[in-house]
């Protein structure tokens, strides 16, 4: 293989795409060997730290995989991909949908398997209730004015730390606290858009990205989004060669519905092609703190050399959804993010962002954390096989690395919107794939949630639900 162009960058590249290309087009089958690092590296003619990075790479794209004292091996086939979609942009009209689909989430009987939440008892409620009170007690009026937006001083210090442990860096003069990260997204699609602009999303997208798109009067554009890899940035670099977009809303870690995570080099080629055609990145981080340690490349965020990216946060997912603390890191955006953040707002409570700060700061969440990621690694495991033994011949589950969703692919014949009443009187919720998608894809798919108690009768009801939908 011959290597033209002496930039390290380039060189990994081209040795990179020579080997998923390979494995890709079944050059190389499943199981097959690999040479090791070193051997990779003197056969390319590069150095060691070029070739450690081209096979961390490939691990984290799902092509390889390591046999403990055997070596490197081509992993087996990933699961298929998504087609690309039409490819024009559209508006959204999601909104009604997902309102009438969490009604149910109200009712106690239903196994909340549609939830977007981890069951609170398995975050630490109390110790953030702790915190609350005793910041109700200190509270004082002038914090009024005092912690008026971009937020409390305090609060924007812990985020910037905990984003240090966490390996990457965000800077606390653009840290605006926001009332949970839904207003994060709203304020940084505001900054960056105006109604009728086009924003590229991945395919399934956050339902949350695609309301806040219908709300503000802009139309979606979807990409190709890889069960593992997340957004394809090819199928990105082609539709902006039809269509002119205005920004690109994300979730390069732990995607919801998919708990896809991006490879390093599709996110350096992302920020690449932000800046060759001018558009924004809204990056929504919420499930940084569910991985597992090592287990995703750093945000956008911690590579934004020119502040084009918005870096969306939030509290609830890991900790406690009571306070309703987000925060956006908006770059070159920051002023025009914060004027909207007082047109909208006006302020986000100051007694809930001491609270937090205080937690953050006291509390040395990481050990229960740990706990929290091991209980959902063993759900993800049971519910992924009560799906794989009473779903219908043929259905898909996704096995993310993190987090608390599961993806569900069931055969094109399968209306899982239509089917959902019946999922209900047998006393269970998910979320059907429609919602996940402006033009109504994925009508075949759904969403699970493994955040909460799985009992035998509750793993019960959702097999049953499975064989309605084998019996039509």
């Amino acid at each position: 293989m011959t290597l033209d162009g002496p930039a390290p960058a380039r060189l990994y590249q081209q040795v990179f795409r020579h080997w998923r290309d390979a494995i890709a087009s079944g050059r190389l089958p499943a199981g097959a060997r690999l040479p090791a690092v070193r051997e990779l590296a003197a056969r390319h003619n590069v150095s060691l730290t070029t070739a450690r990075r081209v096979v961390e790479e490939l691990h984290a794209g799902g092509w390889i995989e390591t046999r403990p004292r055997l070596g490197l091996f081509v992993a087996q086939p990933r699961q298929p991909g998504y087609p690309s979609p039409a490819g024009q942009p559209a508006p959204v009209s999601i909104a009604t949908l997902a309102l009438r689909l969490f009604e149910a989430l109200r009712d106690p009987a239903i196994a909340p398997f549609g939830s977007p939440f981890i069951d609170p008892a398995w975050l630490d409620i109390a110790g953030v209730n702790d915190h609350l009170r005793r910041a109700v007690r200190k509270f004082s009026p002038a914090r009024g004015l005092t912690d008026l937006p971009p937020g409390h001083d305090a609060l924007r210090q812990q985020i910037v730390r905990r984003a240090l442990h966490h390996g990457f860096r965000l800077q606390q003069d653009e840290l605006l606290i926001t009332c949970g990260a839904m207003e994060a997204l709203n304020l940084a699609l505001k900054s960056v858009a105006r109604p009728g602009a086009v924003v590229a999303v991945e395919s399934p997208a956050f339902y949350g990205m695609l309301y806040a798109i219908e709300a503000n009067g802009m139309q979606a554009l979807e990409i190709r989004t890889d069960p593992r890899t997340g957004l394809d940035v090819d199928d990105l670099a082609q539709a902006l060669g039809r269509h002119r977009i205005a920004a690109c809303m994300l979730m390069p870690s732990l995607q919801n519905p998919l708990g896809a995570i991006m490879p390093a080099a599709a996110r350096a080629r992302l920020l690449a092609l932000a800046g060759e055609h001018d558009f924004a990145i809204i990056e929504d981080d919420a499930y940084r703190e569910l991985l597992p340690p090592g287990g995703s490349p750093p945000p956008l965020k911690h590579h934004d050399s020119d502040g084009r990216v918005l870096y969306c946060g939030t509290f609830a997912k890991a900790f406690s959804p009571a306070p309703r603390i987000g925060w956006l890191a908006a770059g070159r955006h920051t002023e025009t993010a914060l004027l909207h953040k007082l047109m909208n707002t006006l302020s986000t409570s100051i007694p809930n962002q001491m609270a937090v700060a205080s937690y953050l700061r006291d509390s040395r969440p990481d050990r229960r954390l740990a706990r929290l990621r091991d209980t959902l690694a063993s759900n993800r495991a049971r519910l992924a096989d009560t799906v794989r033994r009473h779903f219908p011949a043929g259905s898909e589950v996704n096995t993310p690395a993190g987090g608390f969703f599961l993806w569900v692919t069931l055969p094109p014949e399968c209306d899982t919107l239509a089917h959902y009443p019946k999922a209900l009187a047998a006393g269970v919720s998910f979320v059907p794939g429609a919602l996940f998608s402006p033009s109504g894809r994925f009508g075949h798919c759904l969403r699970l949630n493994a955040g909460f108690a799985l009992d035998e009768p509750v793993l019960a009801r959702l097999a049953e639900v499975g064989r309605q939908l084998q019996a039509g």
